[in-house]
């Protein structure tokens, strides 16, 4: 008689859910600084999210003078985008975790929670980088034009918050745009000193990720920020500077996320464990999201 699999969500400890969900919700960085929208049960495979469009200064008093016949207007756009499933799994023996040393399922759940995670801020590190909002670094017009000498400086972060304010992108609610920049490409931007002045400034006020602020912006490191490579073979980084509302993700949740245990035979000797999501990610408003290419 065939084997069929079989799941037994009730002898999966919830603390193992918890512990995944709890996880990639302090460290996943794309749900950190986009427009979150719900996916909820019975939706469909769309999810949209509302564009705003900025408004544009009133500079006229109306001091002494009728309030205005006509008011201002919100203008607002619809995007839609598709939920896609994601996930992977690790094979256990029951035999081999319970003689084990270590305990298997318990480390298992952090390397598929670390997993879940990367995944997750990679896939939207993807469609955010692949706007056509972009600069270059050391003032040369291409990405094939980047030799391997040309890193990112502050002078580059400058131009690119004065792009957002001449677009009257909105800042964040502590006043400050965001960079995402991968880890080896700060100390392209800060010496060491500035990096420990930076944190012994900060350091009444942490946030996972945050190495510092200059210029207006508060710089998020994450290793999701993708490299390429060019024609010439040289690394090509990429750095982006956004404002609020420059895209949408969908909200990680318990039904989003989930972290599941399935048993493969009879006596439930071999056991599968791992997580699948529910996730989207789409850029809203292309003038908030700048890239910036560098070696």
């Amino acid at each position: 008689m065939p084997i069929t699999g079989q799941t037994n969500p009730e002898l999966f400890p919830l603390y193992y859910e918890r512990k995944l969900l709890q996880y990639v919700k302090e460290n996943l960085v794309a749900t950190r600084y986009g427009q979150n929208a719900s996916l909820p049960p019975h939706s469909g495979r769309t999810i949209t999210f509302t564009r705003f469009e900025p408004l544009p200064p009133r500079t006229t008093p109306i001091t002494f003078q009728p309030t205005p016949a006509t008011s201002n207007t919100i203008s607002t756009q619809q995007v839609s985008a598709t939920v896609e499933e994601y996930g992977d799994y690790i094979e256990l023996d029951e035999f081999t975790d319970m003689t084990s040393f270590v305990p298997l399922v318990d480390n298992a759940v952090d390397l598929l929670s670390y997993q879940a995670q990367r995944s997750l801020d990679a896939v939207a590190m993807r469609v955010l980088t692949s706007g056509t909002n972009v600069m270059y670094a050391g003032g040369v017009n291409s990405r094939d034009a980047l030799d391997g000498t040309k890193l990112i400086t502050k002078e580059d972060i400058k131009k690119a918050v004065a792009l957002l304010k001449r677009n009257l992108i909105q800042p964040f609610p502590d006043g400050y745009y965001v960079c995402l920049i991968h880890p080896d490409k700060v100390n392209d931007l800060f010496s060491v000193q500035e990096l420990l002045q930076l944190a012994i400034a900060q350091s009444s006020y942490m946030e996972s990720g945050v190495v510092g602020r200059f210029a207006g912006v508060k710089f998020v490191e994450t290793t999701a920020m993708p490299v390429v490579q060019n024609a010439t073979n040289k690394d090509v980084y990429m750095t982006l500077v956004l404002g609020m509302n420059a895209y949408g993700v969908v909200n990680i949740d318990g039904n989003t996320l989930r972290m599941e245990m399935t048993n493969l035979d009879k006596l439930g000797r071999v056991k599968t464990i791992g997580w699948k999501a529910y996730f989207a990610c789409v850029r809203l408003y292309e003038p908030a999201l700048i890239r910036i290419e560098s070696n």
